[in-house]
């Protein structure tokens, strides 16, 4: 082999946003794939801007597409073959295949024009792994009932590419010898990509420590030896090793939907054998001041509350509530269950009490950590949830990632920092965020060297596979999702699904099927926020939707609604990601002297994720839901604004404060948090929501709203199979 430089890709490395080929709709099979190749440059396309998917692919185009790949290394001095001319738009590229080692070519020499087959293609994409240091897995290729097609030569690089995830087949075929289109070369780079090179392949399952931002993640990060990033969707993750054990570095970016998305992708990618969330946080205990750390024993959601029942006009009491908890899955239920307090665990709590003694900048407590989307200036409100249900600080994302590790069952602990706290008129230092991360660093250290070091491999050996990669669905058209967060939400919808197939990714179930000739997923999501964002991110990993619809019931804010009335949300809000005005201890707490706040998603265009107070829905699919208005004869059907939250609310005065100020319709738990990770993975995305109670008339909860309002929404679905996806 010639002395040349081989460069291992880095995966899903983010670039500046490129728009792509305007001839591959968004919802075809392979626009993600698509551009995916177009925005790195590693396919270019014709001069006329398109790209032309199902054109087939010649060898001069797929071993110049893999020398765009290494960034078109110098030839000189390379002999190429012989019936190659040296002016040839291919020539470097012939030169550089056959330099190093990469095809032998033909027994006519290159043959630029000759078109590949299947097993052609994936005997060379195996070269290509070997030739820049990957390693590839066998697979089974039994459930294919071609695989007496493969040719001899073929079939140990059919089971490398079948077993790493490169090709997933065409249903229960392998279609070697068939060719090879653009559009399947794009996938074809995209799962090598994306899966081969970002294999995770860790002996041991790591410690995965978290942080929001990068104030609460570059110190961890500069700590590991040998950083490798992976991206996770658009979630970045950086492992390497630390004391000699594997640990994986998560950004999970703000607020409970991301952090519930990121944990749960990191849960399936990475398997990690016990979870830190740390980072900065807003003081509530008035005997903690900044810098001060609260290792949390417990964390509860301080946004999962109920209001006690008032009448119009008799004002909002913020004492009034009651803890209801938020869901996760429980293995000796079987099944999720609510709780308020989530504990953490033993072993890493005891090394966290360990090494108290190492930090300096501070008091370190045990304590009970707040986590909601919200931000809190107003003391008196700081001190009742201090006094009432014990919280010491609040943030954003703790509880969220503990609903996360309970339902994997894994390990987990939460570690905060006051950065600021108004208790005492201390402003937020940026600066904390570092301690907290050399103190995370300390405690990781204890727990590696007392307990991970020593643990039985049942413990820590990285043996077990994901429920991503141990099932298969046909990727040949993307499906529509459909999502409800219970049973009376989701069993009309899968009752109408033709052949369906039961999944279980993590343990969010899905029901795959078609409707009306179109493939369709339905999606048990689970009550909540973070289930929601967790549920929603391994479908848009699994499935690859090309459009999502979140539904079900709702209660009213619109005093022109009654149950059984639909909400088309042309807008969705999440309303308690809200920031108060200050006030002073005694002031009292004004319920209506907020700010909407807002909540994160990876913008594409922006490259990075961006605040929102609003997800507006998609067009085409908000044009189909009011096409087939008509059908629904239950109720009225209006455009409107969802409000979601992990809160449920019956103080009618703050209803209506809610509908006057920031234009809300109905309240519900889930649907912007879909948003989110709609907007994040760039999916077309539309909530819908049935009024099943209002409390401004006091209709109450009426369970067969959830029948009704999965009706309406199959016909909205196949208005949008119909209009835009045949």
């Amino acid at each position: 082999m010639s002395m040349l430089t081989i460069m291992t890709t880095a995966v899903s490395a983010k670039t500046e946003s490129k728009t792509g080929p305007g001839d591959v709709a968004e919802n075809s099979a392979f626009s993600k794939a698509v551009q995916f190749v177009w925005e790195r440059g590693y396919m270019n396309g014709y001069a006329d801007g398109t790209f032309r998917a199902e054109n087939t692919v010649t060898r001069a185009q797929l071993f110049q597409t893999l020398y765009n790949i290494q960034e078109t290394p110098s030839v000189s001095g390379i002999t190429s073959f012989q019936d190659v001319a040296p002016d040839a738009w291919y020539a470097s590229a012939a030169a550089w295949s056959k330099g190093t080692g990469l095809t032998e070519g033909t027994s006519a020499g290159f043959s630029a024009n000759t078109k590949l087959n299947r097993q052609q293609l994936v005997k060379v994409m195996c070269a290509y792994a070997e030739l820049t240091g990957e390693t590839l897995q066998g697979g089974d290729l039994s459930a294919y009932k071609d695989v007496d097609q493969v040719a001899a030569y073929a079939l140990p690089y059919i089971k490398m590419a079948v077993g790493s995830g490169i090709i997933n087949g065409s249903g229960d075929k392998l279609n070697p010898a068939g060719a090879v289109t653009r559009g399947q070369l794009a996938q074809i780079l995209y799962n090598y990509f994306i899966k081969a090179e970002a294999a995770y392949t860790s002996a041991k399952r790591p410690l995965l420590l978290e942080g929001a931002m990068g104030i609460e993640t570059t110190t961890m990060i500069e700590a590991l030896t040998n950083p490798v990033e992976y991206t996770l969707g658009q979630y970045d993750y950086v492992a390497g090793t630390y004391h000699g054990y594997p640990v994986v570095v998560c950004r999970t970016e703000q607020g409970q939907a991301n952090a519930a998305a990121s944990t749960a992708l990191a849960m399936e990618f990475f398997n990690p054998v016990a979870v830190i969330n740390q980072g900065t946080s807003g003081g509530h205990d008035p005997a903690l001041h900044t810098y001060d750390i609260v290792i949390g024993k417990q964390s509860f959601d301080g946004s999962a509350w109920k209001s006690g029942a008032s009448a119009k006009g008799a004002g909002v009491d913020y004492k009034d509530i009651e803890m209801q908890g938020v869901y996760a899955y429980d293995k000796t239920a079987g099944e999720f269950t609510q709780q308020v307090y989530y504990d953490a665990d033993a072993t890493l709590l005891a090394a966290a009490n360990a090494v108290k003694g190492t930090y300096t900048q501070g008091s370190v407590v045990n304590g009970i950590i707040d986590s909601c989307d919200a931000w809190n200036n107003q003391i008196d409100r700081m001190l009742y949830l201090y006094e009432t249900f014990g919280s010491s600080c609040e943030e954003m994302e703790t509880n969220a990632v503990a609903q996360i590790c309970k339902t994997y069952d894994i390990p987990f602990l939460g570690i905060r920092i006051l950065s600021n706290t108004g208790i005492y008129g201390e402003n937020f230092d940026w600066k904390t965020g570092a301690a907290c991360q050399s103190y995370v660093l300390n405690v990781a250290k204890q727990y590696i060297t007392s307990y991970l070091s020593s643990a039985p491999g049942s413990v820590t050996a990285n043996s077990q596979k994901a429920s991503l990669n141990t099932q298969s669905y046909d990727k040949t058209q993307r499906p529509i999702l459909l999502e409800g967060a219970m049973g009376i939400e989701t069993t009309t919808m899968i009752s109408a699904l033709s052949n369906p197939t039961a999944y279980k990714l993590g343990q969010w179930d899905y029901v795959a099927g078609t409707y009306n000739g179109y493939p369709v997923v339905v999606c048990r999501t689970e009550q909540g926020l973070a289930n929601t964002g967790a549920s929603t991110a391994l479908a848009m990993e699994f499935f690859n939707p090309s459009a999502v619809i979140d539904q079900g019931t709702s209660g009213g804010h619109d005093p022109a609604l009654h149950t059984y009335d639909i909400v088309l949300g042309k807008q969705t809000v999440n309303y308690s990601a809200w920031k108060t005005i200050a006030s002073a201890k005694g002031a009292g707490v004004d319920f209506t002297a907020f700010e909407m706040n807002g909540v994160y998603a990876y913008d594409r265009d922006k490259n990075t994720f961006t605040q929102s107070v609003y997800h507006d829905a998609d067009p085409a699919l908000l044009k189909a839901a009011n096409a087939v208005k008509s059908s629904y004869t239950d109720g009225s059907v209006v455009e409107g604004t969802i409000a979601s939250s992990n809160e449920w609310n019956n103080q009618i005065d703050r209803m209506l404060y809610l509908n006057k100020t920031v234009g809300t319709s109905c309240e519900e738990m889930e649907t912007d948090a879909a948003a989110q990770i709609c907007k994040t993975y760039h999916v077309p995305y539309l909530g819908v929501r049935i009024l099943s109670n209002t409390g401004i008339y006091g209709e109450n909860f009426d369970w067969k709203t959830g029948a009704a309002c999965q009706n309406y929404v199959l016909s909205v679905a196949g208005e949008y199979i119909s209009s835009n996806l045949k």
